[in-house]
């Protein structure tokens, strides 16, 4: 064993001298904060007076305005958003497995592959209100555009990981099947389906509750839902009425998060115990419980009664379904040939102020996130309380989107990059700080414990004992949010929080549809540059 190193002039031996190049990296990048800050605008004074205009404007957002024919307005938007995210869901899983089917590598030829995973790829990579303008464009404002762009989130989202999980599946069942001389369709119900059939409902319970968060989001440009509500109370200051919406969508999104606990327990977290029955003909065993099995029928029940609810109830216009194919093969005909000299202009610049405020918001997210964190970690803080207010704030603030978050912090502080930056960063809060919260509950007991019994103090248990156990996953889940942010970063101007989303919307207001080619073309290519950088990173580093 090496000896410790002895400082000059003292006999004491220091335990961890100083990092050198960690302290440079801090001043790296304090410098860099400092640049984005004076490129986008945000100083002191500004910060202050936003508090300021943020005190009256939480004054005139209480209390909540709960009037008749707002509960009827609210009642009617939330509604329609449930019929949006159950719609999406049920459509966008159904069409997930065929395509994740045909993108994994394991069972399908590398052409099919290669092709199925484009699509994947092309779904993943435009934000769903980016989507849906295309569509209000293509079937007009109402529900059926939100359906459609939801539909191909989900698809994206659900396609790649039903891939993924295929990939990993044994490969046992799926020989002797082929062994045996089964047809291909033989091979997928009796060798595929059962192997990912727990994950697959683990993820569509996800995308539920996701899009149970997007619903509201699609309807602010024309989609549909408790969205399109949400912002005409911006338009008309209403803003006790605003709250009133938020808090409905915080208490559904809370909701849909029980459901989703619910399916994961019966599918993914429980194993079936099994039961031997006894029959004249002798002991017969059985995979699934009476309990079990009347479980997995009352979800299927359930699903099936809410999405012919849905299908049933919702408001959809068939006329305007005719000539969708026409008036999207023209709208993308009229983006062609793209104006590249719009790049010079306005592009580039937005572009720049893009990935600053992605970049700030996830550093500013990383240290709100971390108190948060510590909160609902139980071996750091033991208390009930305390863990049960560190999950509230972190449902609270994934609960309302990025965009939503953004209106907020525009009447707050203004139009700006400096809106975008709070609103990304708050929105944050709730996915950094879970991930990291599940990953300090995961450290191991015994450097901890070493440290106490040593006679460490608070912070350095958490500085040497928790730190170099939970960096890995605070690197990764900081890397991950960053490349989400980017995609979030490039619509907060649709809303006037500053970026690529303020050039969309100039773009679309006066109806230059070559530019708004050209910014979906930056935006298509900037989100494949940040996945290649991330993936890159993570793969080398962590």
């Amino acid at each position: 064993m090496s000896a410790l190193p002895i400082v000059a002039g003292s006999l004491r031996a220091r335990a961890f001298p100083p990092n050198w190049p960690l302290r440079i990296g801090a001043a790296l990048f304090l410098i860099y904060v400092g640049y984005a800050a004076r490129i986008l605008d945000i100083r002191w004074e500004r910060f202050v007076q936003g508090l300021d205009n943020g005190a009256k404007f939480l004054g005139r957002m209480f209390p909540p305005n709960v009037a008749a024919d707002k509960m009827q307005l609210l009642l009617s938007g939330m509604l329609e958003s449930l019929q949006i995210a159950i719609i999406a869901t049920g459509a966008g899983v159904l069409l997930a497995l065929p395509l994740g089917l045909f993108a994994a590598r394991n069972l399908m030829p590398l052409p099919v592959t290669i092709a199925a995973r484009g699509v994947i790829a092309l779904c993943r990579t435009f934000h769903p209100v980016i989507v849906a303008i295309l569509f209000v464009k293509a079937v007009g404002f109402g529900a059926l555009a939100g359906v459609m762009a939801l539909v191909v989130a989900t698809l994206g989202f659900i396609a790649k990981l039903i891939a993924e999980a295929i990939e990993e599946m044994s490969m046992k069942p799926i020989e002797a099947l082929r062994a045996a001389g089964s047809p291909f369709l033989s091979v997928v119900t009796m060798g595929v389906v059962p192997q990912v059939l727990p994950r697959f409902i683990g993820f569509a319970a996800y995308q539920l509750d996701s899009n149970l968060r997007n619903s509201a989001l699609v309807g602010l440009v024309g989609g549909g839902g408790i969205g399109a509500t949400l912002f005409t109370a911006f338009q008309r200051f209403d803003y006790d009425f605003v709250l009133t919406i938020i808090i409905a969508i915080i208490v559904t999104v809370m909701a849909g998060e029980v459901l989703s606990a619910f399916m994961r327990r019966i599918y993914q977290d429980e194993a079936p115990s099994g039961v031997v029955v006894e029959k004249p003909a002798g002991r017969l065993w059985r995979r699934f419980t009476p309990m079990e099995r009347g479980l997995r029928l009352a979800f299927w029940g359930l699903a099936a009664l809410a999405l012919g609810w849905s299908l049933q109830t919702i408001e959809v216009i068939p006329e305007f379904l005719y000539d969708a194919p026409q008036q999207t093969a023209d709208l993308f005909q009229r983006m062609w040939p793209i104006d590249w000299s719009y790049f010079g202009k306005t592009v580039g610049e937005a572009l720049v102020e893009t990935l600053h405020t992605a970049t700030l918001g996830t550093i500013l997210a990383i240290g709100l996130a971390t108190p948060v964190a510590l909160l609902c970690a139980r071996n750091v803080s033991p208390s009930p309380w305390a863990n049960a207010l560190g999950r509230f704030i972190l449902v609270a603030t994934r609960s309302i989107h990025t965009l939503v978050w953004a209106l907020l912090f525009v009447a707050v502080f203004g139009p700006g990059a400096l809106a975008g930056v709070m609103a990304v960063a708050v929105h944050s809060i709730g996915f950094t700080g879970k991930f990291l919260s599940e990953a300090i509950e995961e450290a191991k007991a015994g450097p901890i414990e070493a440290l106490r019994a040593a006679g460490a103090s608070r912070r350095a248990i958490l500085l040497k004992g928790f730190w170099p156990q939970v960096k890995p996953a605070f690197l990764a889940v900081s890397l991950f949010r960053w490349d989400i942010n980017v995609r979030e970063s490039a619509v907060l101007g649709l809303v006037g929080a500053g970026g690529l989303g303020v050039a969309l919307q100039a773009s679309m207001d006066n109806l230059y549809w070559d530019q708004v080619g050209l910014v979906l073309l930056v935006i298509f290519v900037v989100v494949v540059i940040t996945e290649i950088v991330t993936t890159t990173i993570r793969s080398r580093v962590i």
